[in-house]
């Protein structure tokens, strides 16, 4: 027979697998919540459901994930940040966190984080043009006129329809002095729909 003993430490036991599961569940189920108010536009809804999974699973890397992101959409681009730096934490390996960080170090004027994040996306998933054409932006926001080039031809060699990549490769050819080069990119830019293509144009061109 069973002692009383070793069945209510087996009771026990049972019941603190139990409980753990029901964490495991319940902070999924959050992160679904979440989920679900942010594709019905209650960001701040979404917010405090992927706190709580969080909160229930502080390993949760996807919910960091999905919390970074809901910031991003608010614009709390510092919030955002912190919480991408929390998923590449608890994953390395989830490369999308450094690309959408980066994006938020642009929109807080922190280029050179921006560019090390790009160029560790870059890295391991090379074949995107968006990356390019946002390290581009940051280079030529820091003056880096000539590497913004190399990032905008790289990226219209994957996307030839790319405007803003017409549009950023212009203005750092103006401002090299590369009037002409400048002028081509930025018809381009207009023709494909670019609206402040012609002020520039006006500006740079008609000279």
């Amino acid at each position: 027979m069973i002692s009383l003993k070793r069945l209510f430490l087996f009771v026990f036991l049972l019941s603190f697998i139990s409980i753990n599961l029901a964490f495991a569940q319940t902070a999924e189920q959050y992160n679904t919540m979440g989920d679900n108010k942010g594709m019905k536009g209650n960001n701040k809804g979404a917010v405090e459901d992927y706190k709580k999974a969080i909160e229930l699973d502080p390993n949760y890397a996807k919910a960091y994930y999905n919390l970074a992101f809901t910031y991003q959409e608010l614009a709390n681009y510092e919030q955002a940040v912190s919480n991408y730096s929390k998923v590449a934490e608890l994953d390395p390996n989830m490369y999308v966190a450094y690309y959408a960080r980066a994006i938020c170090e642009i929109e807080l004027k922190n280029y050179k984080a921006a560019i090390k994040d790009l160029n560790i996306y870059i890295k391991h998933k090379p074949d995107s043009p968006f990356p390019y054409g946002f390290r581009a932006k940051a280079k030529r926001l820091l003056g880096d006129y000539n590497g913004a080039i190399e990032d905008y031809d790289k990226t219209l060699e994957l996307d030839p329809e790319n405007v803003p990549a017409y549009e950023g490769r212009a203005l750092s050819e103006f401002k090299l002095g590369q009037t002409e080069a400048g002028c081509k990119d930025m018809k381009k830019a207009g023709d494909m729909g670019y609206i402040l293509a012609p002020d520039f144009i006006k500006k740079y061109c008609s000279k």
